[in-house]
C-alpha cells in the first residue's frame, strides 16, 4: 500500500467565520427576543442580548494560527508560540470544495482551511485528509 506525502499547511484566522457565527448568534439572540415581546411586552431589555450574543459568537468563532502537519503516518498540532507538536486526529465535518472544516481530538481544537489560504497545498491537503488511514494506532 502507498503512503501519503507529507503536507504541512497553516492554519490562519478568518473573519468570514467570524462574522457567520456572530451574525447567526445575533439572530438567534433577536428572534428570542421578540418572540419574549411578542409574550410580555414588557421584555424589551430582552434585546440588550443581541449585541451581547453578537460579541460572543465573534469572540468563541475566533481560531488562532497553528500549523497542521502529516508526515506520512500522522497528524501533528503546533500551538502558536510553541514547538512542540501534538498528534492528533482530523475528522472533516465540512467539506465545499473551497473550503474545509476540520476537528482535531483530543480537544477539540475546530480548524478551518480555505483554498484561498492554502492555494500551493490545497489539492495535496485534500488527498491527504480522504488517503491517510482514518485512525492511525498508537504503537
Amino acid at each position: 500500500m502507498r503512503r501519503t506525502p507529507p503536507v504541512v499547511v497553516q492554519v490562519q484566522p478568518q473573519r468570514a467565520v467570524q462574522s457567520s457565527v456572530a451574525a447567526i448568534a445575533a439572530v438567534t439572540a433577536a428572534v428570542l427576543a421578540a418572540w419574549g415581546m411578542a409574550h410580555v411586552p414588557a421584555a424589551w431589555p430582552a434585546l440588550a442580548a443581541v449585541p451581547v450574543a453578537a460579541a460572543w459568537g465573534w469572540r468563541e468563532a475566533a481560531s488562532l494560527p497553528r500549523r497542521l502537519r502529516w508526515d506520512g503516518e500522522a497528524w501533528w498540532l503546533t500551538e502558536p508560540g510553541s514547538d512542540d507538536e501534538t498528534r492528533v486526529h482530523l475528522d472533516v465535518l465540512i467539506d465545499l470544495d473551497h473550503w474545509l472544516l476540520l476537528r482535531a481530538a483530543p480537544g477539540p481544537v475546530w480548524l478551518p482551511l480555505a483554498r484561498s489560504q492554502q492555494a500551493s497545498t490545497w489539492g495535496a491537503l485534500r488527498a491527504t485528509l480522504y488517503a491517510a488511514p482514518s485512525r492511525v494506532l498508537d504503537a
